[in-house]
């Protein structure tokens, strides 16, 4: 019987890159930075066309308006919203392995936080369609980013099932992550064609 529970937690052997962040060879300071620009990079067109119609709509002096048009406060702002989505994700889903201990949990949210990184670069390189092609902004905004943050999130899942998750935990992981991020980022999806229907 023991035999067979060790084969069926065995794992894959990790390639260069898993070991990388199974790791956690890269400083937990530089995992945070670059996630944050990250996510500032793929909300950026959005807050910087939320902080031109705030200055137009609110009236703000010349000064204010200078700083908030200024392009590198939009870019640091523009992670703000985005960071509180994940956030508020990671801590619904994360709630479902705390029996896991902390440590354990902690190298889960390492990982996460680079597959949902990259996820926001690769939107905020297609975003970029949207200063040439603004018409694209709605579907990029609600269906673009869902579907680009919810793979990122799915290979997240896979990731960690493929090298550390044991078996009978994959269920949970498949419904704590991808349920949770995917219900989530759908909610913001909603709002944005709401928003884009309202403002037309």
């Amino acid at each position: 019987m023991d035999n067979v529970n060790i084969d069926e937690e065995k794992k894959r052997e990790p390639g260069a890159f898993a070991r990388l962040l199974i790791g956690r060879k890269i400083p937990n300071a530089v995992v945070y930075a670059v996630f944050y620009v990250c996510l500032c990079f793929g909300n950026y067109f959005a807050m910087r066309r939320a902080i031109v119609y705030i200055v137009a709509a609110s009236g703000y002096n010349a000064a204010v308006g200078n700083i908030l048009g200024n392009e590198l406060v939009a870019f640091a702002l523009a992670g703000v919203s985005p960071l509180i989505v994940y956030e508020l994700a990671r801590f619904i889903a994360f709630g479902l392995f705390r029996f896991m201990g902390g440590k354990a949990v902690s190298d889960m949210e390492y990982v996460l936080r680079i597959f949902y990184g990259t996820g926001y670069l690769v939107y905020g390189a297609f975003s970029m369609l949207y200063f040439p092609f603004p018409y694209l902004t709605v579907y990029g905004e609600s269906i673009v980013r869902f579907l680009l943050l919810g793979a990122a999130v799915a290979l997240y899942t896979l990731f960690e099932a493929t090298y550390r998750m044991p078996k009978r935990y994959i269920p949970r992981s498949v419904y704590a992550f991808c349920g949770v991020y995917c219900l989530i980022n759908l909610l913001v999806s909603v709002y944005s064609i709401v928003s884009y229907i309202m403002g037309a």
